[in-house]
């Protein structure tokens, strides 16, 4: 029989199905077969031509349980491949507001940038928990300092393109990535101002646009804006991706009718949970003015424009740094950011006496989230009767008055 390194003429076995065929330089027969454009192949590790028939057969079985199982699919849908089609469908989700354009703008980012590079010619039904450990030490040996919400971030992505390979019904189950971490998350929110805080954040920040307004217009306008951010966002819990959606057109000034005050109620809100409404404290009601006033614009409610133009992240770090603010005093120290705005307004409001179910529902998320991220760390702030007892007592007094506990209070050996 002639040989060759490509596939020469064959012998068959299982009325033509598999292939039985010698390879330059290897004493062994190899068998394989076609599946979908493309030639799978392997080694019987047999020189006889029976035993290799016999390992063929076995062989051809066991790769059409896997082909029935999924675990082997059409070549043609690589990562790459299908990560388009899942972005595809991922837009039309955004178009009817079932996810939001901030989610998919970093789910397109991060499949680009670190994980298509990896996978781009991987068949989608080869990706497995091993081949994301694999994934995920390439990650850390390139960048060593890429956090666990980093690589939970680039998980994520994977699995949305996974996702539409299961939703095509291109593989039959998606993988469960098993991660393993020496130490257990801990579950903190970004730190919030606390009163004293906020106070001192504030006329920081028109300290600092003052001090501008001397030396740079454009810089001055910034901080104006930056300063009218941090006003609307400790005022209406949004989330910063909210805040950096919101539209003149999507507020309106309310009054409440028990005190007379304003306060907004913004509808069309553009988050990760889709589109919500809530209603503002009273505060950002200044805030949204100084925003119309200094941006000119006539009528407010017909206005498509954007509320906050510019992501002031550097200043808002310079300022709290400056101030002193930057770490809150946990254990471990935190870092504060624009997230920390969401989570002041959700502890002002908590001290305040607000029922937690009405505060998830203006923030868009659920009472757990409140009580295990917020609420637990306010510890006993949130209870202003705990120390109250049935006759106002201090606690040193009731020894000392002892003879004024009623009777029903004091314990007996007699029966009855």
């Amino acid at each position: 029989m002639a040989k060759s390194s490509l596939i020469p003429e064959k012998l068959t076995i299982l009325e033509g199905k598999c292939h039985l065929f010698q390879r330059e330089g290897s004493p062994f027969w190899w068998c394989g077969f076609h599946f979908k454009g493309k030639y799978l192949r392997s080694s019987t590790k047999e020189t006889s031509i029976e035993a290799a028939k016999v390992a063929a057969r076995n062989w051809y079985f066991e790769r059409q349980s896997e082909i029935a199982a999924g675990n082997i699919s059409n070549p043609k849908y690589t990562f790459d491949k299908v990560k388009d089609l899942a972005l595809a469908h991922y837009k039309t989700l955004v178009e009817r507001q079932i996810r939001s354009q901030i989610t998919y703008d970093g789910i397109d980012s991060i499949l680009k940038s670190r994980v298509t590079p990896y996978f781009k010619n991987v068949p989608v039904a080869n990706i497995d928990n091993a081949m994301w450990h694999k994934y995920k030490e390439h990650i850390l040996d390139k960048y060593p300092n890429a956090t666990r919400g980093t690589l939970h971030q680039y998980k994520n992505a994977v699995r949305v393109v996974l996702n539409e390979a299961y939703r095509r019904g291109i593989i039959k189950q998606v993988p469960t990535f098993k991660d393993e971490y020496k130490s257990k998350r801990i579950e903190m929110p970004r730190p919030w101002f606390t009163s004293a805080e906020y106070s001192k954040l504030h006329p920081t920040i028109l300290a600092h646009a003052e001090y501008l307004s001397k030396v740079d217009r454009r810089q001055y306008e910034h901080a104006m804006e930056l300063y009218d951010y941090v006003i609307f966002g400790t005022n209406t819990g949004m989330r910063v991706g909210e805040m950096n959606n919101v539209r003149f057109c999507d507020v309106d000034i309310a009054v409440d009718k028990l005190n007379g005050k304003k306060f907004l109620i913004i509808s069309n809100i553009k988050g990760k949970r889709g589109t919500g409404t809530c209603q503002s404290y009273y505060g950002a009601v200044k805030a949204f003015e100084s925003r119309v006033e200094a941006r000119g614009i006539k009528d407010a409610k017909k206005s498509q424009e954007k509320i906050f133009l510019i992501h002031h992240r550097v200043m808002f770090n310079k300022i709290l740094e400056k101030t002193g603010l930057k770490w809150a005093k946990t254990n471990p120290p935190a870092k504060r950011d624009f997230v920390s705005l969401r989570s002041t307004y959700i502890c002002f409001r908590l001290l305040n006496g607000v029922p937690v179910f009405e505060i998830a529902n203006n923030c868009r998320t659920s009472v757990a989230v409140i009580e295990n991220s917020y609420a637990r760390y306010l510890g006993g702030a949130l209870m202003p009767n705990i120390n109250r007892t049935a006759r106002d007592y201090d606690a040193e007094d009731w020894e000392a008055n002892a003879e004024e506990v009623p009777e029903k209070f004091m314990t007996t050996n007699e029966s009855g």
